[in-house]
């Protein structure tokens, strides 16, 4: 009996000693395990994210060599000739003339309407552009200058800025999110409609709205001064990052805000303040100085340039056949702050109260759809300050994310038919079919409703290329474009 006692109390000594030992080194093993997994996770990743930026670059390029907005169209031609007059402008004027009307600054030809970082921006690019050829910028002789190396250039200056200041936050934050899947980190790298719009018409919306990704890759990893400088230089290259001005604002004051400790709270929403307006400063001080601030801002914010643009998926051109005739020109601006705040304040309200990252990504899109949808001189192009926020959401709500960039290419068309691109209804096909069979919607019926709808944008699409033309109508297959479009993108 005590013999049994003691063999047994000996085991149980034993297991006592070894089971330490044990634990070690299973905890070791399990360690070497997840680095190697890791190591794996990062190498997929990297492999990934290399295959995906070959096929973009192709992509860029193959972009880049279709015609660009306004070629070979003289007197105004295009927005390709606008960012080239102001290189010419800012190279050659000194800097209290770039925003001001003048024998040499004709602001009927494409003035400058842009805050100070683009003018900046340019007179970069003006100094780049005169090294190498100076027949490119020379002034007002270079009026609708276009040649093969000139285009190269300019193509050039669109995609380097790209993969600057667009490509590493969007990349940053898919690689950092448990959600993402190779699938939908290659929709997100491959939206269309910014690439038609940067490289095929031309312009460079990927600075601006990389320094908005920035802002919330900074703000929601808590690196508020930071976010809050990156927005500000946002807001002064492109006055049309104030559809995101909102949504970040309440993130920063919510986040700011500690009921246990009030005066903190006061300390840290002054110091945001104190940067904020230094920034400001900073960039604007050359126009503070020369006493042009005015100028500018009135060049900025061209009130009496009207509610939109062209035939945008709006509610004010969805409906201008039926608005044009109501006697309300004098209230429009007021009407249109009222919608766009109205529309905005529920998700403004909810981010406030629980200042989560999914939150803070449902109002940035709520927000910039209200805008976009209601606000005033709204641009065809202006889409992207709601569909690029989406990108952030691809992995959260799949279905509706997609739906609502497929439905935003079919809403730049009209643009890539005035541009002589309507190719480019290929390349958003091609997403769309890649899109959809990646991604089935959890509702059968709600799937097939989605598809029919873009499949009829797409209709939309043909006609406006080879539908009968309408004497009394022109540009009725626009329109139709623009009412469909505002139609899903308001149900969105």
């Amino acid at each position: 009996m005590n013999e049994k006692y003691t063999k047994t109390s000996t085991s149980s000594s034993f297991i006592k000693i070894k089971a330490p030992e044990v634990q070690e080194k299973v905890t070791s093993k399990l360690k070497k395990t997840n680095s190697n997994f890791d190591n794996s996770t990062t190498w997929n990743s990297f492999l990934t994210t290399i295959s995906i930026l070959s096929v973009l670059l192709c992509f860029q390029i193959v972009i880049s060599l279709n015609p660009h907005s306004g070629e070979s169209q003289p007197p105004m031609f295009g927005d390709y000739e606008a960012q080239r007059h102001w290189m010419e402008i800012t190279l050659n004027l000194p800097i209290e003339q770039w925003y001001v009307n003048g024998t040499l600054n004709d602001l009927l030809y494409w003035g400058l309407d842009y805050p100070p970082l683009t003018a900046y921006h340019h007179n970069l690019l003006g100094l780049i552009a005169y090294k190498i050829n100076k027949s490119w910028v020379e002034l007002t002789d270079s009026r609708g200058f276009e040649s093969v190396a000139h285009k190269m250039f300019m193509r050039i200056s669109a995609i380097v800025p790209f993969y600057i200041f667009y490509l590493p936050p969007l990349i940053f934050f898919y690689l950092n999110s448990k959600k993402t899947s190779p699938m939908s980190y290659a929709l997100a790298l491959l939206y269309p409609a910014l690439l038609v719009i940067d490289n095929g018409h031309f312009q460079y919306n990927s600075i601006s709205l990389g320094m908005f990704l920035a802002t919330y890759v900074f703000l929601t990893n808590n690196f508020t001064i930071l976010g809050s400088m990156f927005f500000v230089a946002a807001l002064n290259y492109k006055q049309m990052e104030l559809y995101h001005a909102l949504p970040i604002f309440v993130f920063i004051l919510a986040r700011s805000i500690n009921k246990a400790q009030p005066l903190n709270s006061v300390f840290k929403i002054a110091k945001i303040g104190a940067v904020v307006i230094s920034t400001f400063i900073l960039i604007w001080l050359p126009f503070i100085l020369t006493g042009t601030a005015k100028d500018v801002l009135l060049r900025v914010f061209p009130f009496n340039r009207g509610l939109y643009e062209d035939k945008v998926a709006s509610f004010w051109c969805a409906f201008s056949f039926i608005l044009k005739r109501l006697p309300f020109q004098s209230v429009q601006i007021y009407l249109s702050t009222a919608l766009v705040l109205l529309c905005s304040l529920p998700s403004l309200i909810s981010l406030f109260r629980q200042p989560s990252e999914r939150n803070f990504r449902l109002s940035l899109v709520t927000t910039s759809l209200s805008f976009f949808l209601f606000s005033f001189h709204v641009h065809e192009k202006t889409i992207l300050l709601a569909t690029i926020p989406s990108l952030l959401l691809i992995s959260d709500y799949p279905s509706s994310v997609l739906w609502l960039l497929n439905i935003s290419n079919i809403s730049i068309f009209s643009l890539c038919v005035k541009d002589n691109f309507p190719l480019s209804v290929f390349l958003f096909i091609g997403y769309f079919l890649v899109s959809y069979s990646t991604f089935p919607s959890s509702s059968p019926l709600k799937r097939l409703l989605q598809i029919f709808s873009v499949s009829t944008g797409f209709l939309i699409c043909v006609l406006e290329l080879y539908g009968p033309s309408n004497q009394r109508f022109p540009h009725i297959y626009q329109l139709a474009n623009a009412l469909e479009s505002f139609e899903k993108v308001k149900k969105e």
